[in-house]
């Protein structure tokens, strides 16, 4: 069921594919898989993220604001017949409608509290209000003009499900001057704990990035953000984490780290030296 408006806690630990083949075998008892993956559990995920000229929301994250901010346009894909053995070349980009569904979302981040809300829309239709929010950059248009009735109106061309959060997005994009940075695409294995459908498991792998062809229709090539054996585990929940995943976490050395998707297009072209060399060191290798 599509939720607008959620609250969870996100951890994140990079494994290797060794402790994510171990883990999946001691989780089995406890998971089910997502029911819109394959029947290997996986599905694809490709989002354009927003930024401005001075690349603000990368140095929130990357410096670990206590309050940061994402505007991002995502849709879900077809994994094909991907499984554990088959990895990546079992995907193929299948050419994406401007019927299929996309969700622009606004992903807050408050003292280790996620907070998302999100407008589901037309493909087409999410490209087009991301023209005409650019254009309405480009002329100038202030802020404060988002709640007149006149730009209430051009919101309804979009066809958006929250008319509100709609305009939330369109706010945040003037106000920050935001725009299209980069797409961001990769493989999830995806499971939730039976006894608490909230509680969800996730192993993200293939991350790659690219800062051209800011169309989510154009697939979901680009440059290898993490070691192809490398996944990102994500364990999100909006309460405690249970007794058997704390032993089941820590038993494989889990400890919480900063893996940011966005800013790994960054990373990857920053020097080992520079500011931010511990990073890369800590999460990319």
């Amino acid at each position: 069921m599509f939720t607008e408006n959620f609250c969870r806690y996100e951890f994140k630990f990079p494994v290797s594919a060794g402790v994510m083949d171990a883990m999946l075998k001691e989780l089995e008892p406890f998971v089910e898989k997502d029911a819109y993956a394959n029947a290997h559990g996986f599905y694809c995920l490709s989002s354009i993220y927003f930024d401005n000229d001075i690349d603000q929301c990368f140095h929130e994250t990357m410096n670990g604001e206590r309050y940061r901010q994402k505007i991002r346009l995502r849709v879900y894909r077809s994994a094909g017949n991907m499984n554990r053995a088959s990895g990546v070349d079992a995907v193929k980009d299948e050419p994406l409608g401007d019927d299929e569904p996309a969700f622009f979302e606004i992903k807050s981040k408050i003292n280790g509290l996620v907070m998302k809300r999100r407008a589901k829309m037309r493909l087409a239709d999410a490209m087009a209000f991301t023209a005409f929010t650019q254009k309405q950059l480009a002329e100038g248009t202030e802020p404060r003009t988002v709640m007149a009735a006149e730009n209430t109106e051009a919101l309804k061309q979009f066809g958006a499900s929250n008319m509100q959060i709609l305009r939330e997005i369109q706010y945040i994009i003037l106000s920050k001057k935001l725009a299209p940075r980069n797409v961001v695409s990769y493989e999830r294995l995806a499971l939730f704990a039976k006894d608490d459908p909230e509680l969800r498991i996730t192993f993200d792998l293939n991350i790659r990035t690219r800062g051209d062809k800011l169309d989510l229709a154009a697939g979901t090539q680009g440059k290898l953000s993490t070691p192809a054996d490398t996944a990102v585990l994500e364990l999100k929940t909006g309460k405690e984490i249970p007794l058997w995943l704390v032993r089941l976490a820590a038993k494989y050395g889990y400890r919480n780290n900063t893996f940011s998707k966005y800013c790994s297009y960054y990373v990857n072209m920053l020097p080992a030296e520079s500011l931010y060399g511990e990073y890369v060191a800590a999460v990319h290798n």
